[in-house]
């Protein structure tokens, strides 16, 4: 890497080092002690040889139990106590890339289902069937794993490169997160011990079922050095992290002030308003192939259509006349609704560069545009649109969204008859589900506080994850009226009378729901804004880590390197076992 890619502190450094190692070679050559130790170079060479030639029958042996992993350690520059041993690494590089792997594949199944082979590379960018080594890496991938070729240090990369860097970046921020809350006096909740607890048994369970020591098994699928021992520890980290990054999120958010929210507000008002427009299409029609002069009247025709729409449409109303009636003129769409299809609502401004062009967006946010202005804007060469402004660039007032909690009761699962038909559910069975409703709601109105809430979702929800886990106690946040519940309970919750701490059985086609009103998280226009505050901070401290820690480790280290290897073979292996039996799972 030249100069002109590093930053000041570095080039400082490497400079720092030379003088040093200059320095120091000077003063050898006067010491006394020098001819000594050339003499003494080669015995100790010589005993070192001798060692190796005597390990190297033993030293598959202590491989395969993971004894070099679990003790060899690679340093970070500047930081002792982030140093990792090679087991360390083995488990974070086998995370990550089950990871990668495991989501390819998912959607490589989903569009398997419609006849679509190859959708989990066109979707991920990664081939789970191959190895990462044997798989270029490009930046049209960021968007799957949000990292870069630049954020690698490399031109050119493989998969391999990518889960490299990943798995060191986790485990420079677990142990960055783990140290700042130890030093903050933060300690693991006894939830997340038990989750610990939890996760460990589960370990040792598939273990026996596997027919294997917890030890053995658990090194069969991270790698060599990988114990119950140390996954403890990883997990009391990662616990210790969450808790920490947690603390910094929050106390962040409650830094954030209303001076702040306008400064940033006032910096970008278009970043932060919206419009309300109508818009209709005109395209230029010819067959492909029409010359110029075919091209050129199909443009003016479609022009003069624009410009006739444009003076005729005197108001909302009669634009949206206008739009019906030629609507009708196209077979394809002559059911659409001209309401619908022309407004656009609270809309921002990259959405309205993004679904007509940048010049219609400019137009709608300049600050002389004003309600009923309207115009004919060329998209392109072929596409011209009509626009008027119905609502003059404004904060977006709308709410960001609804946060809210819920315990649900389950109706029984519908049966059949002797055709096949489903039997409806009696109202007997629903007031039965009903009754057990009530009866929680009583424990409720008993302690009517969001924790008794939240500890009565734990004992009586119905909704939970695959593993029988009730969600997060019940919480569901960020509901709009455009998110995709079911109807009475997106109802319930977008109400604009709700309260905190508003209390309610609703009744869905899935059961009966104790629902519990916790908050709107405000206006979108400020919740914008204080997201983009969070997340600026939260990058600043992820690119620290990055910089002071993930990028301090020399990936040309020979251990590291060693690892690297040892652990794509071990994956290798994996996808041969994966890919070579049809009743293998991922």
């Amino acid at each position: 890497m030249d100069n002109n890619n590093k930053s000041q502190a570095e080039i400082y450094r490497e400079e720092r080092k030379a003088r040093l190692a200059k320095s120091a070679a000077k003063k050898a050559k006067k010491s006394p002690a020098l001819s000594k130790t050339k003499k003494l170079v080669g015995k100790i060479i010589a005993v070192v040889l001798a060692v190796v030639l005597v390990l190297g029958a033993a030293g598959g042996i202590l491989n395969f139990f993971g004894a070099p992993q679990k003790v060899l350690k690679v340093s970070v520059a500047d930081a002792k106590d982030f140093s990792f041993t090679l087991a360390e690494f083995n488990y974070y590089y086998y995370d990550i890339w089950y990871q990668i792997m495991e989501t390819a594949a998912n959607y490589e199944s989903q569009y398997s289902q419609y006849g679509m082979s190859g959708g989990g590379v066109m979707a991920t960018g990664y081939d789970y069937t191959k190895s990462p080594a044997d798989q270029e890496y490009k930046d049209d991938y960021s968007g799957f794993v949000g990292i870069t070729l630049a954020d690698i240090g490399k031109e050119s990369a493989t998969w391999a490169d990518v889960i490299e860097y990943s798995a060191l970046n986790k485990m420079m921020q677990v142990k960055y997160g783990a140290q700042m809350a130890k030093e903050a006096g933060l300690s693991i909740t006894p939830e997340q011990q038990t989750q610990i607890d939890e996760s460990i048994k589960q370990y040792e369970e598939d273990a026996i079922k596997n027919d294997y020591s917890t030890n053995r098994y658990l090194r069969g699928i991270f790698g060599n050095g990988v114990t119950e021992k140390l996954i403890r520890g990883l997990l009391e980290n990662q616990a210790l992290a969450n808790t920490y990054f947690t603390k910094v999120n929050t106390d962040n958010e409650n830094a954030i002030t209303d001076e702040k929210i306008n400064e940033k507000y006032d910096s970008a008002r278009d970043s932060y308003n919206v419009v309300s427009l109508r818009a209709y299409p005109f395209h230029a029609d010819y067959d492909e192939g029409a010359e110029d002069a075919v091209k050129e009247e199909a443009r003016k025709k479609a022009k003069a259509a624009a410009d006739e729409f444009l003076a005729k449409a005197t108001d909302e109303k009669t634009f949206i006349e206008l739009a019906a009636a030629e609507l009708k003129k196209d077979e394809a769409n002559k059911d659409k609704d001209a309401d619908e299809t022309t407004g656009m609502k609270n809309i921002y401004k990259t959405n309205i560069t993004s679904s007509i062009c940048e010049d219609a967006a400019n137009w709608a946010f300049n600050a002389d545009t004003k309600a009923g202005d309207k115009k004919v804007i060329s998209a392109s060469e072929d596409d011209f649109f009509v626009v008027m402004l119905t609502v003059a660039a404004h904060k977006d007032t709308t709410s960001s969204g609804n946060d809210v909690r819920h315990i649900l009761f389950k109706f029984p699962e519908a049966q059949k008859d002797a055709d096949g038909k489903e039997i409806p559910i009696t109202d007997a069975q629903k007031a039965k589900v009903r009754e057990e409703a009530e009866k929680v709601l009583e424990l409720y109105k008993a302690n009517p506080t969001e924790e008794n809430f939240i500890n009565l979702t734990k004992e009586h929800t119905e909704d939970v994850d695959t593993d029988g886990n009730p969600n997060n106690g019940g919480l569901y946040e960020g509901i709009t009226a455009s998110s995709s519940y079911v109807k009475n309970f997106l109802n319930w919750s977008i109400d604009e009378s709700r309260k905190t701490g508003d209390v309610e059985i609703v009744e869905t086609e899935y059961g009966y729901h104790i629902m519990y009103y916790v908050k709107s998280q405000g206006e979108a226009w400020e919740q914008n804004i204080k997201n983009e505050i969070l997340s600026d901070a939260e990058n600043a401290l992820v690119d620290t880590i990055d910089a002071d820690y993930v990028k301090k480790v020399n990936t040309n280290n020979a251990l590291l390197k060693w690892a690297v290897k040892q652990q794509i073979k071990h994956i290798n292996d994996y996808i041969l076992r994966m890919t070579s039996s049809s009743n293998s799972s991922y």
